[in-house]
């Protein structure tokens, strides 16, 4: 922070009075050659493209660290099945699953003090989601034009997800005007209550058109991805089982943070919305399975956990990103003794 002398004009740094004048130094906002100093450029790391570079390289670091601590683990134990688990349905969205925390993390280092933290999270999980697929090509991992374009867009909702909570965790300096510019009085400061996360009634409505499309898109996502593939006409294609049913499984989880989102948009208690959509998404799915066929409890469990988990972060995504509106205050009339 620059401090600049009333009289003679000079710039110092970490200073409250003028060694020369011996007066008071005052606060200047531009940038001003400091005396007795070279002007030091920022590092790189704050610019907007090294945040990026420092969160992709983050997130592909922690990702690859994280999956070969999991592969030597899985050796450790000696068993024969663990050493393909990772070509199994669950072992997917096992590896799906570190790739979005990863993703969170290197997202909320990237909009951690910045105000357009979002943009930035977005950023890293575009390239995040590219250089994952040229990785995965290098080594001989197939891919369908259904993976290549849903890889990223998962990457860039995780991505974004995380550059929000680092500029809420993390928030922006505010900007301060300099002494030339029009004085104006400062707001009067009044205490911030802090509301219970789960206080407010339950705005029933959104809820229950949040939970409708939740569910639709759990229940119908066979549908929905037969539909994409044939208005697609042949561009976009599924080669196996295993593939199609994760996809399946990303356009539930897709479909939930959506529902939740909507649900948990424009409110002050989004928690408690995604909470509450949450539980009617795990209900109807956990009565869909065991109504149609026999299903086991570790898939039972499964359902449900992530249905509460993707029903609050993506009440809370909405929440964030659609805050309510504050109404003013009210200004009296001015009745007829007042004219």
């Amino acid at each position: 922070m620059a401090m600049v002398c009333p009289k003679c004009n000079g710039s110092f740094k970490q200073r409250w009075q003028c060694p020369t004048c011996g007066v008071r130094l005052a606060y200047q906002s531009g940038s001003r050659p400091v005396i007795g100093e070279e002007a030091q450029a920022s590092p790189w790391g704050q610019t907007p493209w090294g945040r990026i570079l420092v969160g992709v390289l983050l997130s592909q670091g922690l990702y690859h660290g994280l999956r070969q601590l999991a592969t030597a683990g899985l050796l450790v134990s000696g068993d024969e099945a663990a050493r393909s688990v990772w070509s199994t349905l669950y072992g997917l969205v096992i590896l799906q699953a570190i790739q979005a925390l990863c993703l969170v993390v290197a997202g909320m280092l990237a909009g951690a003090g910045l105000r357009q933290g979002i943009v930035f999270g977005a950023i890293v999980g575009v390239w995040n989601g590219v250089l994952s697929v040229v990785i995965q090509s290098a080594g001989g991992v197939p891919h369908t034009a259904v993976t290549l374009l849903g890889q990223p867009i998962l990457h860039t909702v995780f991505g974004a997800a995380g550059g929000l909570l680092g500029s809420h965790i993390w928030k922006p300096l505010p900007v301060l005007a300099g002494p030339a510019s029009p004085q104006v009085a400062p707001p009067i400061a009044t205490a911030r209550v802090r509301r219970p996360l789960f206080e407010g009634p339950v705005a029933w409505g959104r809820m229950l058109l949040g939970a409708a499309l939740a569910v639709g898109g759990a229940v119908w996502a066979h549908v929905i991805l037969e539909m994409v593939l044939d208005a697609s006409q042949g561009t976009l294609d599924i080669t196996d089982h295993l593939q199609a049913q994760l996809v399946t499984w990303e356009v539930t989880g897709l479909a939930m943070l959506a529902g939740s989102a909507l649900a948990g948009a424009g409110t002050a208690n989004s928690l408690k919305q995604g909470l509450c959509v949450g539980l009617a998404v795990a209900a109807v799915l956990l009565g869909f399975r065991l109504g149609v066929r026999e299903a086991p409890l570790h898939d039972l469990v499964l359902t449900a956990a992530c249905s509460l988990a993707l029903g609050l972060a993506g009440a809370w995504f909405g929440g964030s990103l659609f805050p309510p509106l504050v109404k003013g205050p009210h200004r009296k009339k001015l009745g007829p003794e007042a004219t």
